[in-house]
């Protein structure tokens, strides 16, 4: 048997990344199937006294429609108070914009 986590906190959220955000690699020339990856570091309005669990979802996209769309998004260095978004798209996809949410879940 686990031990329930008590008390429960959770925190939810989303975020718009575009061209204007700082670092933005999802446009470009094609790539030879290597990712381009974009990462923010997302904070969380009050921390966790363990690392949480993280889930992540795409809630919009925008991107060319010549070709394929290829996106991946993954929570990555989660801590006590926050985390890092990655974005990553590949080849010839094309991305202007994604909207990010996210729900964390822990104690």
């Amino acid at each position: 048997m686990t031990d329930p986590i008590a008390p429960l906190q959770m925190l939810a959220g989303s975020n718009h990344f575009d061209s204007s955000s700082p670092s933005w690699t999802l446009l470009g020339p094609p790539s030879d199937g290597t990712d381009r990856e974009f990462s923010a570091r997302i904070d969380f309005e009050r921390d966790f006294a363990v690392p949480p669990v993280v889930h992540v979802g795409v809630a919009g996209l925008d991107a060319d429609g010549t070709g394929t769309v290829r996106l991946r998004v993954r929570a990555r260095h989660i801590d006590c108070t926050g985390f890092t978004i990655l974005v990553s798209t590949w080849f010839d996809s094309q991305v202007h914009g994604v909207d990010v949410s996210w729900l964390a879940l822990g104690s």
